[in-house]
């Protein structure tokens, strides 16, 4: 038992290293000028689909429900196109920091949601870490609406912040899906539809790259954000979530920051102000304060115990 825990720890910590080097690596693909955010978020979508369907093959697959399409579509819109199109785009604005602080967001997005609509109960502590965490995202836009280039701009800001709303929406809307499909059977089939769907979109961006002038430090970052930052990515995350509680894998969220920024700063494509500095910390403790607090326990009552609360109560 404690050999699986260290194991799906060890999980997470690579999960979120790996994650946290996504921004850095797009950043330097894009900076060159040969290949923009959409081309990049095309291959990633339609790479990944190609590559979940590969493994597939040597897994048993669950079959979709009928009546499961229409949400599946919806979620795949939300959760794959919607949310990797702005986060890449984003990036493509602003600098790998404050791109990685925003994904840290989720948690309170996916609270905020859940409180308007879904009717959850929010405590003090939870609306004090959201009000902060919106104070932080606040601060960071409006640092970077005088910013040189170089230390973000608000278009990438308000770009990547709109990325999460729409992680968001997946985990709040489409919860269902998350517990009734296995993670491969959900992941080929939702990276497939958003590939077909903005294939007839924006399939001129990609083809009219000069692939004959991309570098080939480009190339391999291309590789790294497709089969690394996306395929492997979502696969150790899957088997650190099946051996750790999921508020224990968020954790590890925090660590993303960290190697973005130590990347960015290295490679000399980001830069830390006191500004943005302020709003990280901003986000991180408002994220944690979101995500520390354990939810209300529900009681399951028994089906007659519960007919019969119902009837006192009409």
């Amino acid at each position: 038992m404690m050999g699986e825990r260290v194991k799906g720890h060890a999980a997470a910590l690579l999960a979120a290293c790996l994650f946290g080097l996504m921004s850095p690596m797009c950043k330097l693909i894009m900076q060159e000028g040969n290949i923009d955010g959409i081309s990049l978020a095309l291959m990633r979508v339609s790479g990944s689909a190609v590559l979940f369907w590969g493994i597939s093959a040597f897994v048993k697959s669950q079959k979709i429900r009928r009546e499961d399409w229409p949400s599946l579509i919806a979620m795949s819109l939300c959760g794959i196109a919607l949310n990797q199109f702005l986060y890449v785009g984003g990036v493509q604005y602003t600098v790998p920091t404050n791109a990685s602080v925003t994904s840290t967001a989720i948690p309170v997005f996916t609270l905020l949601m859940a409180a308007l609509f879904m009717g959850q109960h929010i405590c003090f502590k939870r609306a004090v870490g959201i009000a902060l965490a919106c104070g932080g995202a606040l601060t960071m836009v409006l640092s970077s609406a005088g910013a040189d280039e170089g230390q973000g701009a608000m278009i990438g800001d308000l770009m990547c912040l709109g990325s999460q709303v729409f992680a968001a929406c997946y985990f709040v809307f489409f919860a269902h899906l998350i517990t009734r499909y296995g993670v491969l059977t959900l992941m080929k089939w939702l990276f497939t539809i958003s590939a077909l769907v903005t294939w007839p979109l924006f399939s001129d961006h990609l083809v009219n790259v000069e692939w004959t002038v991309v570098t080939q430090t480009a190339l391999l970052c291309c590789m790294y954000v497709v089969g690394i930052g996306t395929f492997v990515c979502y696969l150790v995350l899957n088997f650190a979530q099946s051996r750790l509680a999921a508020p224990v894998v968020a954790s590890y969220n925090y660590v993303q920051p960290v190697v973005a920024t130590a990347f960015a700063m290295a490679w000399g494509i980001g830069s830390l102000t006191l500004y943005s500095g302020l709003a990280t910390c901003m986000i991180l403790v408002g994220v944690w304060m979101v995500s520390a607090v354990a939810p209300a326990k529900k009681v399951n009552l028994p089906t007659p115990l519960r007919g019969r609360l119902l009837k006192i109560k009409h």
